[in-house]
């Protein structure tokens, strides 16, 4: 088949979103499917390489710091499009781009799948200043459905401003992706925490649990070396790992706060946190005035393909967030044989309480708890981790592949029963 994935996020940024979306393009291809993406241009005067990626014109931080807004769509955008005689059409972000693929399926009757990556709803209340860009969803999206009268009142419902400006940002997200993903013929949720979000705000199309495959990211004795001589951990360090985003949202500051406690009963405890994001500073001030600062290490960036050592490096893997959509990170982990020890009990399916990890309450003093509880019992924290990487196998980058293939399928043999049927 000839599937479209359209997107806002995309290569060369490396967010969860591209890492998805790359993942299944590599597995589909290998399956034999022509895969054409749709995408921002990162720069003014970059050039496309790959005939498979369609590039249009963006300017960076309008809506989101890091966020490429595409202003303009040439007017040919639509006819290159049709050139490329899609069989499905899978949009991943609702900004500029996405909704022209949804748009396009739409008006040419194309089978829509929509994944619902990021968690808006919390998303905007750390970043308020993204209401230009709700406000816009919401006006776009009636245009977008064509959805009459019914999609019209609920635009005009949801741009109406209310008291708080966190109030008015949550109300246009729910009316707004709602209302595209009523006019989808599947919603992929990451997770059941997603799926039941989208239940709550009156999703009406058929919504599928399918979580992003993961492999296992290999490495070195070499590497790994090397990774714990530039970071300083010792043979005798028992080391608690951080890997994504260092925003705001992630409640990193619960990680800090409890890897106070812990060092009070593991004095030979260390954290390295790796990831990037201007709230960094804000995290490393703080691991100062916690006097953690010594035990603490801010990796910045590191390649995908080079983590392994990372995760080989760590003892325990802690993940404080209760914002994200499911976390690939988590099952890297997992497969990497590290216990989790995580705030979010909805996000993850290759996290079992009590067979490969902790729930620990959003709180410094249980996080601590769950921490120590498997730092201090290397037998348990060895049955773990082996019980996690047997668990997060099931969910490689070829399984789940092999599931949106299906859902594929399904919505183009749907649309093909649909129109061969008798008015």
């Amino acid at each position: 088949m000839t599937i479209g994935i359209f997107s806002d996020s995309y290569l060369p940024s490396l967010d969860g979103v591209c890492y998805s979306i790359e993942s299944f393009r590599k597995e589909l291809e290998k399956r034999g499917h022509t895969v054409y993406i749709f995408a921002p241009a990162p720069g003014i005067r970059y050039k496309e390489k790959s005939p498979n990626i369609t590039r249009f014109p963006a300017v960076k931080g309008i809506f989101y710091d890091d966020q490429l807004t595409s202003l303009y769509f040439p007017p040919e955008a639509m006819q290159r499009i049709k050139k490329k005689q899609l069989d499905v059409v899978h949009f991943q972000t609702p900004g500029q781009v996405g909704l022209l693929g949804a748009y396009y399926a739409l008006r040419h009757r194309i089978p829509l799948i929509s994944t619902y990556h990021t968690d808006l709803y919390e998303y905007v209340t750390h970043y308020p200043h993204v209401l230009p860009g709700t406000i816009a969803l919401s006006l776009l999206a009636p245009f977008i459905t064509r959805g009459g009268l019914d999609d019209l009142r609920t635009m005009i419902s949801s741009i109406r401003p209310e008291r708080s400006l966190d109030k008015w940002n949550k109300k246009m997200v729910v009316k707004g992706i709602t209302m595209l993903h009523n006019h989808c013929d599947y919603v992929i949720a990451p997770s059941q925490k997603i799926e039941r979000q989208l239940r709550s705000w009156g999703t009406t199309a058929p919504i599928r649990i399918l979580p992003t495959g993961v492999d296992k990211i290999t490495t070195t004795h070499q590497a790994v070396t090397a990774f714990r001589t530039r970071y300083g951990i010792a043979q005798t360090d028992k080391v608690v790992l951080y890997v994504g985003r260092l925003g705001p949202e992630k409640n990193l500051e619960l990680l800090l706060s409890a890897f106070k406690l812990v060092l009070k009963d593991e004095d030979n405890a260390k954290l390295v946190m790796v990831g990037r994001h201007e709230h960094q500073k804000a995290l490393e001030s703080m691991a100062v005035s916690l006097g953690i600062a010594g035990r603490t290490v801010f990796t910045g960036f590191i390649e995908h393909d080079k983590l392994g050592a990372a995760y080989e490096s760590a003892h325990v893997f802690a993940f404080p967030s209760r914002t994200d959509t499911q976390s690939l990170a988590l099952n890297e982990a997992a497969r990497a044989c590290l216990p989790i020890v995580m705030a979010d009990r909805e996000i993850s399916q290759v996290m079992r309480e009590g067979e490969n990890g902790l729930f620990a309450r959003s709180t410094p003093r249980d996080f601590s708890r769950k921490l120590l509880q498997l730092l201090q019992d290397d037998d348990s924290r060895r049955t773990m981790g082996k019980a996690g990487a047997s668990l997060a196998a099931k969910f490689s980058a070829g399984a789940q592949t092999g599931q949106l293939e299906r859902l594929y399928n399904s919505a183009i043999e749907a649309r093909r029963r649909a129109a061969i049927l008798p008015e």
